[in-house]
């Protein structure tokens, strides 16, 4: 039976999870010093890691599941699974980008063994695993998949950022139920595009 999930807002949960993780740890040398800002830094392979703001924005437009299976897809998607792995209890990770080398490592020094990873672009790698609660895409798509959408569970939530073909993205937000979904704008976002 599928669990009834809590309406979003202010997760108590985040900001100590925020705090717990330092983004240096995913970052070049030549990058370190700007960890603390607020904003998204540029990656050398085009990619970006997102802010605090960003990663909270997402975590806080999640409703709330009792003991939730999260699935997360993206490009230098290592420090939003840190974040996410210290507010649920396991959390999928299928990284597309080539800087993924060092996620092992960052994950096990930080004592993160909730985090299951896999590197490469096969979107639908962990589909044996699921369905899931919660999906977030950390990258930008035209369109969206059915390798996303068959992975979630009955009254799951798919976060994922469209893009318009004028480069702007929103944050939409897709609720399994009843054999539909029903769609949210959770606001303007800027991520990579993943596909």
């Amino acid at each position: 039976m599928a669990q009834e999930a809590k309406p979003a807002g202010k997760n108590p949960r985040v900001d100590s999870a925020l705090a717990k993780i330092d983004r240096a740890q995913f970052l070049p040398e030549t990058l370190k010093s700007y960890a603390d800002m607020d904003s998204s830094l540029p990656l050398s392979d085009g990619g970006r890691i997102p802010s605090k703001t960003e990663i909270a924005f997402v975590l806080n437009s999640i409703s709330t599941f009792d003991n939730p299976k999260v699935l997360i897809i993206g490009n230098n998607a290592g420090y939003c699974a840190s974040i996410f792995a210290q507010v649920y209890p396991r959390v999928y990770l299928i990284e597309t980008s080539k800087n993924s080398e060092l996620y092992s490592k960052i994950f096990s020094d930080n004592k993160l063994s909730n985090i299951t990873p896999y590197y490469g672009n096969s979107y639908d790698y962990f589909a044996s695993q699921g369905p899931f609660d919660i999906i977030f895409v950390q990258g930008g798509v035209t369109t969206l998949t059915n390798l996303f959408t068959d992975q979630l569970k009955a009254k799951g939530e798919l976060l994922v950022p469209i893009q318009d073909s004028h480069g702007f993205q929103q944050l939409m937000k897709y609720r399994k139920a009843n054999g539909n979904f029903y769609i949210t704008s959770v606001g303007n976002t800027f991520f990579r595009i993943l596909y």
